[in-house]
């Protein structure tokens, strides 16, 4: 969130998450208060008195307990979430967590677990690691899994995608 220009958008983002919450939480606890007409003395249900199509009428039937408290808590998460993560403007979070870091951490793993593999490969010629099994069939799976998806599994392209499989790109 360093990217602001001024602590102007902070504070607005503050503000307007803060307010979101505490709408949500008092509508749902105002709405739950709210005092039902007295039930008809019929014994039929009472209603809100809002018809539709001239016979759909809406019944006043309060929210059930468990789907408030559901809410009431999911309010109090987004309230303990926010102070935990950076997601208030400039307020970094308490636990310190960035999405720089989190990638820099995966990037290292990532160095860590496949570097070895392709390390051997670095040094050689390319006609050398062409004529190796090992990096043939390497190269192969990395393809089918990464470039397939636009460039076919024969390399031959489709719209929008180049043809790998042509002088162009084979230096023939």
């Amino acid at each position: 969130m360093a990217d602001f220009f001024s602590s102007g958008w902070s504070l607005y983002i503050i503000l307007v998450s803060g307010v979101s919450i505490f709408g949500c939480y008092w509508l749902a606890y105002w709405v739950a208060n709210q005092r039902a007409p007295e039930k008809p003395a019929d014994g039929e249900v009472g209603t809100t008195g809002h018809v539709w199509d001239d016979d759909l009428e809406e019944y006043n039937n309060p929210l059930p307990r468990w789907w408030l408290y559901l809410f009431y808590s999911t309010c109090a998460f987004a309230v303990y979430y926010l102070f935990l993560y950076p997601g208030l403007g400039n307020i970094r979070g308490m636990l310190g967590w960035t999405s720089a870091k989190q990638y820099e951490s995966e990037m290292a793993r990532a160095a860590a677990a496949y570097d070895p593999l392709f390390e051997k490969y670095l040094d050689m010629d390319i006609a050398d690691v062409s004529n190796n099994p090992e990096a043939v069939a390497m190269g192969e799976r990395l393809y089918l899994t990464y470039c397939t998806q636009c460039h076919g599994s024969d390399a031959r392209g489709s719209r929008s995608f180049p043809n790998l499989a042509d002088n162009d790109w084979l230096g023939a």
